[in-house]
């Protein structure tokens, strides 16, 4: 990407190292682990930093991610080192951040859905902008098959209007018997279904073949989840938590109720 801009996909897998430098040894670093998730702001629509798988100890011992601030590293010869700064991770870059920890978001693999309820596809990768993680665009992805056939729709900044819930996927569920989960999608504006997808076979194909990437369309709509199945479009990684730290979402009695009562209008009309 040029200019100022990152993105989802070129982040993650990346390797991280933490900073060790000294005054005898001013480019040590130590091994830390690979960029696992990129976590969004609860409210707000930015980037604010990424989680880090750590290797198991002894291939045995889970050792606990770590959290670090979008603005709490650099880029060293395409590896990510850490800055020593309290402020880069966990609680410290949490309180610089403004954020609880607990309400930021993985919109990786998230159903994104319009305001009168379409579902366009999901999460496929972000861009933003690599200092401030205000979010440029959003790619959608509706699987590999239709990504090739129809190509693939990238949505401006303008147009997201962020993080939603009581729409789209399980994010958790608390386990407890005949408790709701909670959903959560990416919302985006009715403008969405006027871009045109980018690439696809179709596309490329010209006017000709209109009918036929029409049919093809169709079928794609007709396997696609619709509103009453959005909650498992995004699959298990998604439903195993989108929240950042993967623990179980703190009740909110009332909070979904308007909203789950038109959601299960539109499931029995499906």
């Amino acid at each position: 990407m040029g200019g100022n801009l990152t993105s989802m996909s070129e982040l993650v897998g990346k390797r991280v190292f933490a900073d060790k430098s000294s005054a005898k040894k001013p480019e040590a670093v130590s091994k830390l682990g690979k960029v696992r998730h990129c976590v969004f702001h609860p409210s707000q629509r930015r980037c604010v930093g990424f989680i880090v798988k750590r290797p198991d100890l002894l291939w045995m011992f889970r050792r606990k991610d770590v959290f670090v601030a979008l603005g709490g590293y650099t880029m060293v010869d395409g590896r990510v080192v850490v800055s020593r700064s309290p402020e880069a991770t966990d609680k410290g870059a949490c309180k610089a951040l403004g954020v609880n920890y607990d309400d930021c978001v993985l919109w990786g693999g998230l159903p994104v859905i319009g305001e009168d309820g379409t579902v366009y596809g999901s999460v496929g990768d972000v861009a933003f902008d690599e200092e401030t993680g205000e979010v440029e665009t959003l790619q959608v992805t509706q699987g590999a098959t239709a990504n090739a056939l129809l190509g693939v729709r990238e949505i401006p900044g303008s147009l997201i209007r962020g993080f939603k819930r009581g729409i789209g996927t399980a994010l958790a569920v608390n386990g407890e018997t005949g408790e709701e989960p909670v959903l959560g999608a990416i919302l985006v504006a009715d403008e969405v279904a006027d871009l045109d997808a980018e690439g696809g076979l179709a596309a490329k194909a010209g006017e000709a073949t209109a009918v036929v990437a029409e049919r093809a369309r169709e079928t794609v709509e007709a396997v696609k989840p619709a509103v009453s199945g959005a909650t498992k479009a995004a699959g298990k990684a998604v439903n195993a938590g989108a929240y950042a730290t993967g623990r179980q979402i703190k009740r909110a009695s009332g909070m979904f109720a308007a909203f789950k009562e038109e959601y299960d209008k539109a499931r029995k009309e499906d």
